[in-house]
């Protein structure tokens, strides 16, 4: 199958806008998205929804994550990793039970794991914030700006389309948190795609 990202990726607003999030599945949105995508990016689409669970989050994961051919996968999974350091190394500093936060640290051995000093200060100050479910809401919200930096070249391949799924696995997860955040980031989502494909396939 030939790769069709001009025409899946020009119709991602039909795709969000037929639901009107009233019953916002990301299967079948994905579905969609999967049947006219090439058995090569099925595979890439494969590698982001199996990380995305937490039972499959193992250092021989990342360190094959972070070896990936396609760079939406290890920046994604990059950014996952250094994000789950970090939480460690918070709890490990404010719990006096865990004296070694390098025992719970997953580690790749020959890749550099350090945040810049813009991310870590604004980790640092979201796993400090009290609130459980405002804490969820400034991580989702730093994961989707993370998620825009990783495709900003990007206008029509697999990484556009990795992208938007990314986004749309966080706005199902909200659905099953907190209903109204999860209308919150589905308009976000759909003015994002509105604004970028306006001039490409979308009449509206």
């Amino acid at each position: 199958m030939m790769n069709n990202y001009h025409y899946i990726i020009a119709g991602l607003p039909e795709l969000l806008l037929k639901g009107e999030n009233k019953d916002f599945s990301y299967e079948s949105l994905r579905n969609d998205i999967y049947m006219w995508c090439s058995s090569k990016d099925r595979r890439v689409i494969d590698w982001l929804e199996f990380g995305n669970k937490d039972s499959n989050l193992n250092i021989h994961f990342y360190r094959a994550a972070l070896h990936h051919h396609n760079s939406f996968i290890r920046e994604y999974f990059m950014m996952d990793l250094q994000i789950r350091n970090r939480k460690v190394d918070y709890v490990a500093g404010n719990n006096s039970a865990i004296s070694v936060s390098n025992a719970y640290r997953i580690e790749p051995s020959g890749y550099d794991l350090t945040l810049e000093e813009g991310d870590a200060s604004e980790l640092g100050r979201i796993f400090q914030t009290n609130d459980i479910l405002e804490k969820e809401q400034m991580l989702d919200k730093y994961k989707w700006e993370k998620i825009d930096s990783f495709t900003t070249f990007n206008y029509f391949d697999i990484n556009r389309i990795l992208a938007f799924l990314s986004k749309a696995m966080l706005i199902e997860r909200w659905n099953r948190l907190d209903r109204e955040q999860g209308m919150m980031l589905f308009e976000k989502l759909v003015q994002e795609i509105k604004g970028t494909y306006k001039g490409v396939n979308y009449k509206g």
